[in-house]
């Protein structure tokens, strides 16, 4: 297995193992914190600072990513995280802290990761051999999985014992938990070359643009990305206005999620057979079934929903990476993370309008009838071609 034979990649995994962990009781702890203090234009607001700068900075980070030590730039990010992630906490703690206040660490934060990110989906490719690359992908999926799985949980629990600040605490330490496996594991330097020194923007959008089936790839993911976005504050409203229950219970519910997560990343070799399209028709179908269903069925529909994103997420990774040319990987991901991304803030815009309009119930199943839509209506052409899609079955099997 490429985690006992490859020292450098699992040094990656395990730090993120610990962050994705804090990642996961940050945002649930946010999330809550806001929806006691405002309506659901104040969870808005706290979710477009975690993705506005992201979509922005991810350009830039791609261009430091091709260019610098990528170890020391995730090192620094992590370290950034982790000190404004620590000043969340204070002001929550001290109790100083407004809506406005809070949103700017969590803005500078999400810039911070917008130079993380790009840098660690190239470093990936760079650390193990193409046969492995699938399982790899796999690996950081039910990394993200497990993560999003006990972060929630642990936040819900504690929720109901501690102040939000404390919470946002134990994330500042991932943080430092990550920089420090980063520093130590060995990661090559930015490839060198003609396409290494090319400079940004236009010309290596250019260059996807020529790689066959890639930009429909991205518009479709661009829109799904569009669609999905007020999901999470749905799940907020479910919890706290329509349950009237506590944190636990939209623990719970995101928990669910990140349980198809896991599930799908592990099963992979199997449910990677498919069209891409599939999996993204499943999760608009179980989208929808969240919005009808009573409260026992609609934490096995989420389940359902995360195995559909694993599923998907990891034929889209695994193909940006084999059909990108490395030396522009760092760039690449950065200018695609703002195209797919760059629509999330209008749908995360929509979610209190959408509210307000038709409820909870009917919002869930206009949001997942468009993801079934917009997967048949843009999924007719794109796709994993039939090499890419036979070497990801076969190296996911034997990872």
């Amino acid at each position: 297995m490429i985690l006992r034979t490859n020292r450098s990649f699992r040094r990656l995994w395990a730090g993120q193992v610990v962050s994705v962990v804090g990642d996961g009781m940050q945002r649930l702890t946010v999330l809550w914190w806001a929806a006691g203090r405002s309506s659901t234009w104040g969870l808005t607001a706290v979710a477009l600072c975690s993705i506005v700068p992201l979509v922005l900075g991810s350009p830039l980070g791609g261009w430091l990513a091709d260019r610098f030590d990528r170890r020391m730039l995730m090192v620094a990010a992590d370290l950034v995280r982790c000190a404004l992630t620590a000043w969340t906490a204070m002001l929550i703690v001290g109790g100083s802290a407004s809506l406005a206040l809070v949103c700017v660490p969590l803005a500078l934060s999400a810039l911070a990761t917008a130079v993380f990110d790009p840098a660690y989906a190239a470093v990936v490719p760079t650390v193990v051999s193409d046969e492995a690359l699938p399982a790899a992908n796999g690996l950081n999926m039910a990394n993200s999985a497990v993560g999003g799985l006990a972060g929630p949980l642990l936040a819900g629990l504690l929720l109901g014992h501690a102040s939000p600040g404390w919470v946002l605490a134990l994330n500042a330490v991932s943080f430092a938990w990550s920089a420090s496996w980063v520093a130590s594991a060995d990661i090559p330097g930015p490839v060198s070359g003609p396409e290494a020194t090319a400079p940004s923007g236009p010309s290596v959008l250019d260059r996807l643009r020529s790689i066959d089936g890639l930009g429909r790839l991205v518009a479709l993911a661009a829109v799904l990305n569009l669609i999905v976005a007020p999901v999470p504050l749905f799940l907020v409203a479910l919890a706290r206005y329509e349950l009237a229950a506590g944190p636990g219970a939209l623990a719970w519910l995101q928990a669910s999620i990140s349980a198809g997560l896991l599930l799908g990343s592990l099963a992979a070799p199997l449910l990677c057979r498919g069209p891409l399209p599939l999996p993204m028709v499943v999760l608009g179908s179980a989208l929808a079934a969240v919005g009808v269903l009573p409260l026992a069925g609609v934490a096995a529909a989420l389940v359902l929903a995360g195995v559909a994103v694993a599923v998907a997420n990891t034929m889209i990774m695994t193909t940006f990476q084999r059909r990108i040319p490395p030396a522009i990987q760092g760039r690449a991901f950065g200018l695609i993370g703002s195209l797919t991304e760059g629509l999330r803030p209008a749908g995360l815009a929509l979610a209190g309008p959408l509210l307000a309009v038709a409820g909870v119930g009917v919002s869930l199943v206009v949001c997942g009838a468009a993801v079934a839509g917009a997967a048949l209506a843009w999924g007719r052409g794109v796709g994993v071609v039939s090499e890419d899609l036979d070497l990801l079955t076969a190296a996911t099997s034997s990872g």
